[in-house]
């Protein structure tokens, strides 16, 4: 636990280095990346930007080894991570997201409480799904998201 703690420490100190980068506005607001963050300094358009994203499980499957099947759950988590998004610019002048891949850490909530990792797509700017695996009960699962950007 005390190396994952010391590794996320590390990593999230990196992100500094990113500031001209993708990463610039990471910790405002989405609705505050404006024209100005959306330039390069040669004057083409950034379209890419990471963001920290949250993330409620709507539904999951759960892969079970020995029954050699998938069972079902609702509302069943929630996950924190990053999010790497393609922002496009809407009739207003204002950059908003058209899809997205989310890096997220999943919490279960369940009876099965346990930690996990996912990978998903987002599209439509809320919709996500992915897979990903259960590190305590260490089993695979699929995943359908409403995720929300920062």
């Amino acid at each position: 636990m005390k190396k994952l703690i010391i590794l996320s420490l590390t990593l999230f100190m990196t992100i500094g280095l990113f500031a001209q980068g993708p990463f610039t506005g990471f910790l405002k607001p989405s609705k505050m990346l404006g024209s100005d963050y959306a330039l390069r300094a040669d004057g083409s358009e950034r379209e890419w930007y990471f963001r920290p994203t949250v993330s409620v499980t709507g539904y999951r499957y759960d892969y079970i080894k020995e029954d050699k099947k998938f069972v079902g759950s609702s509302f069943s988590g929630f996950g924190m991570g990053i999010s790497y998004e393609h922002y496009i610019q809407n009739a207003n002048g204002e950059l908003s997201k058209n899809f997205g891949f989310n890096a997220l850490v999943m919490f279960d909530v369940t009876q099965n409480e346990g930690v996990g990792i996912a990978g998903t797509v987002e599209v439509l700017g809320f919709a996500s799904f992915g897979p990903g695996y259960d590190l305590t009960n260490k089993n695979l699962f699929l995943l359908a998201n409403a995720t929300w950007t920062f």
